[in-house]
């Protein structure tokens, strides 16, 4: 699947973080939906199912823990990548992510270069 067939919905509640991974997905084709909290993405799930979740993991209201453990409740949604982005960036906080189950890990500010690519390989291995 290439990039300009991809639909990520990024959920982040800083408009500046938001706006960055927008603009490098944009730049690759990949239309984009952005969800400002956990509960605006889960209701967004209700008419969209992306071909990946882009997920700020400390938000006000609903945290992209609790979003996560929702999604993979969900038998219509479980299915769909879900990368964790986070400026509190340690080897801890990557490891509890993925074993929470999230499918990938990316400190901000993500990388233009490499995000891509990287976010790629996660929904080629679905």
């Amino acid at each position: 699947m290439t990039t300009d067939q991809w639909q990520v919905l990024i959920v982040e509640d800083e408009y500046d973080s938001a706006q960055v991974v927008s603009k490098i997905l944009t730049h690759h084709g990949v239309e984009v939906f952005v969800a400002r909290d956990g509960q605006e993405c889960l209701d967004m799930l209700g008419s969209l199912i992306p071909t990946a979740i882009v997920m700020d993991l400390a938000m006000p209201e609903k945290d992209g823990w609790s979003t996560l453990l929702e999604i993979r409740a969900n038998p219509e949604t479980a299915h769909i990548p879900v990368v964790a982005v986070t400026a509190y960036h340690s080897a801890s906080v990557a490891q509890d992510a993925i074993a929470a189950g999230f499918d990938a890990y990316f400190s901000k500010p993500v990388d233009p270069n490499s995000f891509v690519e990287s976010l790629a390989e996660v929904i080629d291995r679905h």
